[in-house]
């Protein structure tokens, strides 16, 4: 009876252990004890709209228009990504291109709905969003698959 007690025990700690060593297989950030939690497209583009509204100020039709912008830009940039994973465009530094011109329009875009006075705010903004990306990539916690 000991020896039975004792082998259950061992099995069930090689188990735990197995599975503490094993992770969940996801980014921290789908894990749940991440710094941003997961987000539906919806989310994120709504995510965006808020960010630059703070940043800039905008008034209702330019939150309609700019969240159209947005909703396009995120449509292209998830179609790349399901591209890449299946496979059809595993070169890296073509897709990082498109998604700097893709950037570069969507902010050409949002450039061209906003005031003199927004302008300069807009463009604090972005680099404001860039060193957060490039601290982002620095951490280890970049957007692409791994």
């Amino acid at each position: 009876m000991k020896k039975l007690f004792l082998i259950t025990v061992l099995f069930l700690s090689v188990v735990t252990f197995a599975q503490a060593q094993r992770g969940t297989g996801q980014r921290p950030s789908q894990a749940g004890g991440g710094q941003r939690p997961q987000m539906n497209p919806e989310q994120m583009v709504q995510r965006q709209l808020d960010r630059l509204n703070e940043a800039v100020t905008l008034t209702d039709a330019q939150k309609a228009k700019a969240k159209e912008i947005i909703q396009k830009t995120s449509e292209k940039r998830r179609e790349l990504f399901q591209n890449r994973e299946q496979g059809s465009d595993a070169d890296r530094e073509k897709m990082r291109e498109t998604m700097n011109e893709l950037r570069k329009q969507e902010s050409t875009e949002i450039k061209a709905i906003l005031t003199k006075d927004q302008l300069p705010k807009y463009e604090t903004y972005l680099k404001e969003m860039e060193q957060r990306m490039k601290e982002r990539m620095n951490n280890g916690q970049g957007g692409g698959p791994r």
